[in-house]
Parts: C-alpha cells; sequence; structure tokens
C-alpha cells in the first residue's frame, strides 16, 4: 500500500513539473541530481569565460547551452562607473561537458550588466551573457538554486584550463555554520548589509597560472539531500593585513560570492524566455518576482582602513601590489621614514626662493638708503658752499656807525 501511494505521488510530481515546464513557471521545476559527495561535481556542465582568448578566473553559471550568469566585474568597462563596456574585447566561453569532456568554445554574442550593478561596492555584481551553441550540435539545461533554506550544505568549485583541456575541478565542501560571519561582516559593508544575498569565506585553492599564488573558488552549488545546482558566483575579496596582496598568505583574505535566486526575473527579463531553477516545493518557499531587485548599497563603501577590495577576474588583476589604504596619521609617518615627497620639495624650493627675494630687496632698500644720506650731506655741503661764497663777495659786515 505504502509502495502504491509513494509510486502515485512520484507520477503526481513529474507529471506537475512536465506541465510546469510548458508554462511561464519553469523556474518552479524540481530538479533531483543524484549526487551525494563532491567529487560528483565533476560531472556537472561548467563553463569559463575567456577574454582575447585567455582564459580568466570568471566562471559562467550555465543555464542552457545558450545563456547564463556572469559576474559583471569579468567584464571591461571604458569607464570607472561601469556605464559602457569595451566593445573591443573578443568574449568567449570555454564549456565543459563534465569529467573533463569539453563541449568546446563558442563565441559570446551579447552580455549585459545588472543595471544596479555598482563598480564601488561590487553590489549585484551579475551579468547575462548570452552565446551560441554551435550551430545546434547539443542543447542542455542546468538549474540555478533558487531556495537558500534548502541547502544543507556547499560544494566550492574552481575550474580550469590548460591549453584547450579541462584541469579535474577542484571542489571544497563547506557549511555557512563554520563561517567566521563577524570578520566577514567587518571587511566588507557590503556583506554587513546584505548576507541574505552573499556569501563569505576564507577557502581558496592554487591560481590556474600561479601555484604559489592562492585564488578564491570560481563557484558555489547548493546541496539539498541528493540535489545539487549552482547557487552562487565568485563577487570580490577584502584583504587586510600586513601584506594586502589577495596572492599573500601574510594577510587575511575574505570571499564573497553574489547569490543569485533573487536576480532570476531579472534574467527572465533580459532573456524574454523563462529560467530553469531549483527548489525542493517545500510550503515555506518563497520567491523574489521583483526584476528590478537589488541589493543595499553601502553609502561610503570605501572607509575602512587597512582594507584593499578585488573583484572580478583574480588571475589577470593589476592592482594587487598596491599599498593598502592607511589613516592620514599612518601617512605621515609613512612619508616622514620614507622622505619628503615632491609636494615637499616643491614648497621648500619656492619658500627658499622667496627668502632669496626678500633678502635682496632689503639689500637693495638699504643701498637705496645708504646713497640717499650721502645725496642729501653732498647737498648740504654744496648750499654750504655757495652760500659762503656769497656772503664772502660782498665784503666784511658793516659795523655800526656812531655820530
Amino acid at each position: 500500500m505504502k509502495f502504491a501511494q509513494s509510486l502515485l505521488a512520484l507520477a503526481a510530481g513529474l507529471s506537475v513539473a512536465l506541465a510546469n515546464y510548458e508554462t511561464p513557471n519553469m523556474h518552479r521545476l524540481f530538479r533531483r541530481e543524484a549526487s551525494t559527495t563532491p567529487s560528483d561535481v565533476n560531472g556537472f556542465k561548467g563553463a569559463i569565460l575567456l577574454k582575447n582568448g585567455q582564459q580568466t578566473s570568471c566562471e559562467v553559471a550555465l543555464m542552457r547551452s545558450t545563456y547564463g550568469f556572469v559576474a559583471a566585474a569579468c567584464i571591461d568597462y571604458l569607464d570607472n562607473e561601469a556605464k559602457s563596456m569595451n566593445q573591443s574585447t573578443v568574449y568567449e566561453v570555454a564549456i565543459s561537458a563534465g569529467n573533463q569532456v569539453s563541449y568546446g568554445t563558442v563565441l559570446v554574442s551579447k552580455i549585459t550588466p545588472n543595471p544596479r550593478y555598482d563598480p564601488k561596492t561590487f553590489a549585484n555584481n551579475l551579468a547575462v551573457i548570452e552565446f551560441s551553441n554551435n550551430g545546434g550540435r547539443y542543447d542542455f539545461v542546468n538549474y540555478i538554486a533558487s531556495w537558500r533554506p534548502d541547502w544543507a550544505s556547499m560544494y566550492y568549485v574552481r575550474r580550469s584550463l590548460v591549453g584547450s583541456v579541462w584541469n579535474t575541478p577542484v571542489v571544497a565542501s563547506y557549511s555557512e555554520s563554520s563561517g567566521d560571519l563577524v570578520n566577514c561582516a567587518r571587511a566588507n559593508k557590503l556583506f554587513l548589509s546584505n548576507q541574505k544575498d552573499m556569501m563569505c569565506n576564507q577557502m581558496s585553492t592554487p591560481s590556474a597560472y600561479n601555484s604559489t599564488c592562492s585564488a578564491p573558488f570560481g563557484s558555489v552549488y547548493g546541496v539539498n539531500g541528493v540535489n545539487i545546482a549552482i547557487a552562487a558566483l565568485y563577487s570580490h575579496s577584502a584583504v587586510y593585513g600586513s601584506n594586502n596582496s589577495i596572492c599573500s598568505s601574510g594577510g587575511n583574505v575574505y570571499n564573497y560570492y553574489t547569490v543569485m535566486e533573487n536576480y532570476v526575473h531579472w534574467a527572465m527579463s533580459v532573456l524574454k524566455t523563462r529560467v530553469p531553477v531549483y527548489h525542493s516545493r517545500v510550503v515555506e518557499y518563497t520567491e523574489n518576482m521583483d526584476p528590478n531587485y537589488s541589493m543595499s548599497v553601502p553609502a561610503q563603501p570605501s572607509d575602512i582602513d587597512g582594507v584593499k577590495v578585488f573583484g572580478g577576474d583574480i588571475y589577470h588583476i593589476k592592482t594587487e601590489d598596491s599599498p593598502k589604504p592607511q589613516p592620514e596619521t599612518d601617512k605621515a609617518k609613512e612619508t616622514e621614514s620614507h622622505g619628503l615627497s615632491t609636494v615637499a620639495i616643491i614648497a621648500i624650493v619656492l619658500g627658499i626662493v622667496l627668502l632669496l627675494a626678500l633678502a635682496l630687496y632689503l639689500y637693495r632698500k638699504k643701498q637705496q638708503g645708504k646713497l640717499g644720506a650721502l645725496s642729501r650731506v653732498r647737498t648740504w655741503w654744496l648750499f654750504g658752499r655757495l652760500g659762503n661764497t656769497a656772503r664772502n663777495s660782498q665784503g666784511p659786515p658793516a659795523y655800526p656807525t656812531y655820530f
């Protein structure tokens, strides 16, 4: 009897799933993958973004064989405000069929960053990426995890290539309950205000370009029993300590990941089609149907002293060795210990020039004063001589005559 009931329930669930597949509510599909260990993720389809033929650290969350999510920070822009993309960059997507088998590389036809993406804070750090499917030679569906309470644990994944050959993915199991959320929030204000939309930990794996350099994982899969679906993509890192290079173990590095579930309806509005999403159909499930959803963006994102923030393609980052931000008092000490700055030298030179000019002015003034006194003496002497000469020409003074 119980077996019959279970069979009927399964049939009913399957019929609902098939019905939903043909309706606008495709995002309600129940997706089941028979996986119970991290090594099983190796068989999942994955993808990496290539820029000008070079692989990046940016993984793509595939939804179908023709589109997916990617971090908006991985795109090249013409300005710091991310208002327009650099059209000279050639984007491609390398797609893995799982178990080190490759679907090949396809050209990207369109990238749409989230309109609320903030490059200063990395808020809403997602973009919809569209590409060809090699002339229809393959077609597949991947599912986005859409109900975070479903995830008993997470699998963090880093995919990489050697030429056109896929390495075995690096996979690590992780539970949010074991994370250092207090320091994650202290190091990054965006995470402090948006913990439901982000994940954070200090896990890393060797870079594909430099085995001595650590890099964050590229993607996160949510695990619900034997079900797995991709849940988040790497967004950015906050680094502080004695050496604030993201490549160094001497500092403290906290890595942040953007959870995609609240951006599904925005993706649907861009793609004009249904997006495949997994959840477990629990009664508590609630869905964010707002296509204009946004994280809470901090008003002052960069006022944490001693912290440097990196994002996007970590393999080719160009600013990781920049000095960390410091309070003004520390900057003054640093200037004293490393010599005078250019501004200070210019100020000193101008001061010396002004002092010399003042000294020359006073000297000339003094000389002019001496010349003026001498001139007056000569004038007095000349007029005195002239006066005496005039008196001498008139003879001796007349004396009074008495009669």
